[in-house]
């Protein structure tokens, strides 16, 4: 029986992660959301700094103002106090596995890899909450080393394999990449071309708002106008800004990850190789089997294949 995602259920521990909790206790206690439903709604809740992903199908979190569509190749962070609702309508059913930290536990890893041992020492932790409270850029994230420790750390509590020590190790693991992640952007923002830091911040958020959109829609194809549109910049501003930021245009980008899905499907799922192509926003099987090949260097079937022989040997 599979666990409604986001849902109050009995609070079990998967040695020292709460799973499952009430949503009372998110923030007071870290945590892991799982569960499968065709069909689930959770309106206007208020929650924790957390890390939003989808294994399989596809699940719409909305914020004031924000619409994010996650696939089983792209993860969401959202910020503390942060209020959303979840809602999974889908034929096809979809399994969601999120990580609400306590909160102060990430600022916590922070303040240690940030400040000098010896103010460490005075101040082992602080209660000032203006202090304790890390803003991250709210946005959806594709594949990448926080995804794939996600993956791992789902398949190790479905072998009761978490670390013996209460997951702890994991979760402070997980908050490490988090913050990399932070600075990783703030470097991003570095590159853009603007004299003011603040001004460099703000084109930076503009552009990951049209990169959302961009991989939201990795089932459909977007147009630089709709993405540039969602950042609140003209196309040329946000085609130049993106690539700068991102090393390639906003059309390559979104290619790139919508072949990633298909990857991902091929290997996960028994759908066929044209459901596949449709469901990942191609038009026609014959583009995508050319693009496909041009790209990994086989064909779509030749690259499943070669996974179930890997998986059988």
């Amino acid at each position: 029986m599979s666990i409604a995602p986001e849902h109050a259920s009995s609070g079990s521990s998967a040695r020292g992660i709460l799973l499952n909790p009430s949503g009372r206790v998110l923030g007071s206690r870290n945590a892991i959301l799982t569960g499968t439903a065709n069909r689930h709604h959770v309106p206007d809740f208020e929650g924790c700094l957390s890390l939003k992903s989808v294994i399989s199908g596809s699940v719409v979190w909305e914020t004031p103002g924000r619409r994010y569509e996650l696939h089983e190749n792209t993860y969401l962070l959202l910020n503390d106090h942060q209020r959303y609702t979840m809602t999974i309508d889908s034929a096809r059913k979809a399994t969601t596995f999120c990580i609400f930290f306590e909160r102060g536990f990430v600022e916590d890893i922070f303040r240690a890899e940030t400040l000098p041992t010896a103010a460490l020492l005075d101040r082992p932790a602080t209660d000032d909450a203006a202090e304790q409270q890390l803003e991250f850029v709210e946005r959806i994230e594709p594949q990448g080393p926080i995804r794939r420790d996600l993956q791992g750390l789902r398949n190790r509590l479905a072998k009761r394999a978490l670390a013996s020590d209460g997951s702890t190790t994991d979760l402070f693991h997980l908050a490490e990449r988090l913050l990399a992640q932070h600075a990783h952007t703030q470097l991003a923002a570095s590159r853009l071309p603007a004299v003011h830091t603040s001004t460099r911040e703000e084109l930076l958020r503009r552009v990951l708002r049209g990169r959302d959109l961009l991989l939201s829609s990795l089932a459909g194809s977007v147009s630089l106008n709709d993405a540039a549109r969602a950042a609140c910049l003209s196309p040329f501003h946000f085609h130049r800004a993106f690539r700068t930021a991102f090393g390639v245009t906003p059309h390559h980008y979104a290619i790139r990850h919508r072949l990633e899905r298909a990857r991902h499907l091929l290997r996960t799922t028994g759908h066929s190789i044209t459901e596949i192509c449709f469901e990942t926003g191609f038009e026609s099987l014959g583009s995508f089997s050319s693009l496909f090949r041009r790209t990994y260097g086989i064909t779509p079937s030749e690259w499943r294949s070669s996974r179930r022989h890997r998986s059988a040997n």
